[in-house]
């Protein structure tokens, strides 16, 4: 009976953790609004993707939060793509990362840039992804040029991930995310 009830409270930390992680995905990108929607999209809190690298939990939380923080921009268009988005390439970026990663470990030598290149595989795969955004925003009506716009959406992307892990990294030291 107390194992049971010890599951239950990590359960249910796990859930409650998730939902923190996705709140604070809503008000870092809410509080930028501005920069966050739009052709440029610069969204800090695309940071918080490389929590997923550490629990795949947060593979979930950040589906959520980018599920109902894109209510704000293209409405129900953009939280389907968006989500859905999100979560195939935060799910295959994490595969991808950790097995970069396995690749690493063998090599001595840089075994110790093993979370670093986790952090840049991440970051090459978001990034990369901008396509599904800028096809949207074209489908919507926008009258972008696909090129420029995917440009800049993967650029802002890179630069928005990039500082986010600068932020994300030193707070992953300290606390152990991967429970």
């Amino acid at each position: 009976m107390n194992k049971s009830r010890c599951c239950e409270n990590r359960e249910a930390y796990g859930l409650a953790l998730s939902g923190v992680i996705a709140a604070l995905y809503i008000v870092l990108t809410l509080a930028f609004a501005p920069l966050s929607f739009g052709p440029l999209q610069f969204r800090l809190s695309e940071g918080l993707n490389f929590l997923a690298l550490y629990n795949k939990r947060y593979v979930y939380a950040m589906t959520v939060g980018v599920f109902i923080v894109n209510y704000f921009a293209f409405g129900m268009w953009d939280m389907i793509v968006g989500s859905l988005g999100t979560y195939v390439f935060l799910s295959l970026g994490r595969y991808l990362a950790k097995k970069a990663a396995e690749a690493v470990e063998k090599m001595p030598r840089l075994a110790k840039w093993s979370l670093g290149i986790q952090y840049a595989v991440l970051l090459i795969i978001f990034s990369l992804s901008m396509f599904t955004i800028a096809g949207l925003i074209i489908f919507l009506g926008a009258e972008e040029a696909f090129w420029p716009l995917y440009w800049t959406l993967a650029a802002s992307e890179a630069v928005a991930m990039g500082l986010g892990g600068l932020l994300v990294y030193p707070i992953a030291r300290r606390f152990d995310f991967s429970k």
